[in-house]
């Protein structure tokens, strides 16, 4: 690696803070072999801990296996190398639904260091101001905790009253902030991209505030989550019309199977008259779709393993593809949103 490449790596390193206390601890105890794993985001950051373990006799292992979430773990890659423990970088410890992993797992948060402009933090303060809110909740992921806290700082400091969620956003629990709508005018997300802010405003009846403050960026999610709602009723409308075949797809990762919501789904169905295909999955994609629709041409297919596959990856689809909660809407008549399940 030459002198620009070095440069580039410590840079990106000191773009975040790493929790590496739990990795020194794991080399007092003397750990042998190791797998890292990462989201791909996150990937790079696989040069910034390494050292840690670099020089003590220690084996050490890459994953190249994408990371969507703490609930999409490589158990199955950390037993196959026979390693001590499996270390996972950028989220929190995810719950198993009492399932126990069959290796060690070493949970390291990742957190952004604060770098929000005096420029955002005012247009943010003038544009909550211009829509009439005064009580406002600040929610974040586990990246964002410590830029959370500086805006909710300067929020409350400028006469807001403010609701500020600790627990993080997860791609599939927004149900810890949407339970302050009655409490809050508004709902302030800090967070890179649409995923959390959209999963937020699809459950939330309160206006969804987005701060990017990758990109220095304050925007609505609630016109965007007003497009993909209308979306979703016209699935769940046409997959009521489509037929009574549903491939009932389970994950395979330890954090998304859910053995309770896929008896539940699957009981109520057959009540209901539908014939039911269950399928498993590792990792779901169009063509993996394609491939167990080639199969079996079902009318309907639902995903228990990630509700937000059937919303961000799987909308194109040629036929209905379900949250767990739209299901359950399609088989009992509810006609407000469920989301997820």
């Amino acid at each position: 690696m030459g002198l620009k490449g070095v440069l580039f790596m410590e840079d990106l390193c000191n773009l975040y803070d790493i929790e590496l206390d739990a990795l020194y601890r794991l080399v007092e105890k003397g750990v042998k072999r190791v797998l890292l794993h990462a989201p791909d985001g996150f990937k790079p950051l696989y040069k910034c801990v390494a050292g840690v373990f670099e020089g003590r006799g220690i084996e050490l292992f890459f994953s190249s296996s994408p990371g969507y979430g703490a609930c999409d773990v490589p158990v199955e890659e950390a037993e196959a190398l026979g390693v001590d423990v499996l270390i996972h970088l950028g989220h929190l410890e995810y719950f198993h639904h009492g399932f126990k992993p069959g290796v060690s797992i070493v949970y390291v948060p990742v957190y952004a260091r604060p770098m929000i402009s005096e420029g955002v933090l005012g247009e943010l303060t003038s544009y909550l101001r211009s829509q009439g809110v005064i009580g406002v909740s600040i929610s974040s992921t586990i990246v964002e905790e410590k830029i959370r806290r500086i805006i909710a700082e300067h929020l409350s400091s400028n006469g807001f009253r403010i609701h500020e969620v600790h627990n993080p956003l997860l791609g599939c629990l927004y149900t810890h902030v949407a339970s302050l709508d009655n409490k809050v005018d508004a709902h302030l997300v800090i967070a890179g991209g649409i995923f959390h802010p959209l999963g937020l405003a699809l459950v939330s009846r309160k206006p969804v505030v987005v701060l990017d403050p990758y990109r220095g960026r304050v925007w609505s999610a609630s016109e965007e989550a007003q497009k993909t709602l209308r979306k979703r009723l016209l699935k769940i409308y046409e997959a009521r019309i489509s037929g009574v075949r549903v491939g009932l797809i389970i994950g395979s990762r330890l954090g998304q199977y859910r053995s309770w919501l896929i008896e539940k789904l699957e009981r109520e169905a057959l009540e209901k008259g539908y014939r039911v295909y269950k399928v498993s999955s590792t990792y779901l994609n169009i063509e993996r779709l394609i491939a167990i629709d080639n199969a079996l041409n079902l009318d309907i297919y639902v995903v228990t393993s990630c509700p937000r596959l059937p919303i961000d990856d799987l909308d194109d689809f040629y036929k209905p593809v379900l949250t767990p909660g739209e299901f359950l809407m399609l088989l009992t008549g509810l006609e407000k949103y469920v989301y997820p399940w």
